[in-house]
């Protein structure tokens, strides 16, 4: 969280809050940085971040100079714009990195939080589809691929999840039958092609796997994570899948 200098508000206007988010895209650059969500409003922002080839600090660093150099220009003023240093806390595992992204999405509107679908200068209406001038991040993608491997119903799924109680996590493991309908094409798949789940790892079948992940990316509803757990192989792998539609070399 990044909060104005003496609690002040720092996003005086739309084009206010719309170049803190170009800021925070350009800085990033590219992987270096990966934006999973963020909130612009009026006094303070939330984002998360993962940390790849750029260091959180020197992210966060880089954002709130220009962003200040920006505002400074525009009103006039000399001085901070921003209190102190950045506040940041881990997040340990993808049930909590889903519920700081629900959380974040559902700030602007206080206690009641009962819609997330008005408020623009949130990544919320990016994930939906709403706003098709922003880019949905390779970072948000695999957000999205949780829930789904077909994007119409991870965004359907996704939409949902921002209504469920804020102590339940069943969107992990969101459909027993998406689980089902894979392991029926992973059973399949190894007889055509006279193999174990244990093959599947070794690198030599790099070629083949890639494969099977694309049957079943596209052939099931499995998210990402119920796909590694089926068939062994690192998430990553499959979440790199899941965004390139390609094959790995």
């Amino acid at each position: 969280m990044l909060r104005g200098n003496e609690r002040k508000p720092v996003f005086l206007d739309e084009e206010d809050k719309k170049k803190f988010v170009d800021i925070m895209l350009q800085k990033k650059d590219g992987a270096a940085s990966r934006v999973y969500a963020y909130c612009v409003m009026d006094n303070h922002v939330h984002v998360v971040i993962q940390e790849v080839d750029q260091p959180l600090e020197r992210f966060m660093k880089r954002i709130g100079v220009t962003y200040a150099a920006y505002f400074n220009k525009k009103y006039n003023r000399i001085g901070h714009v921003f209190q102190d240093r950045f506040r940041s806390e881990p997040i340990e595992d993808d049930a909590y990195l889903l519920s700081v992204i629900r959380y974040i999405h559902k700030n602007p509107f206080g206690p009641e939080r009962s819609s997330t679908t008005n408020y623009p200068w949130s990544s919320y209406p990016t994930y939906i589809g709403y706003k098709d001038n922003f880019l949905l991040l390779p970072e948000m993608e695999y957000i999205l691929s949780q829930f789904s491997s077909n994007m119409d119903d991870a965004i359907r799924r996704f939409h949902e999840f921002h209504f469920i109680e804020e102590n339940q996590h069943p969107f992990l493991d969101i459909s027993d039958r998406s689980v089902e309908d894979a392991e029926e094409l992973l059973k399949s798949f190894l007889q055509s092609h006279s193999m174990l789940v244990d093959d599947l790892q070794k690198s030599d079948n790099r070629l083949i796997t890639a494969e099977l992940i694309q049957i079943l990316l596209s052939q099931s509803n499995a998210s990402c994570r119920q796909i590694s757990q089926l068939i062994g192989i690192n998430r990553e792998k499959v979440r790199k899948m899941a965004v390139s539609k390609e094959p790995s070399p």
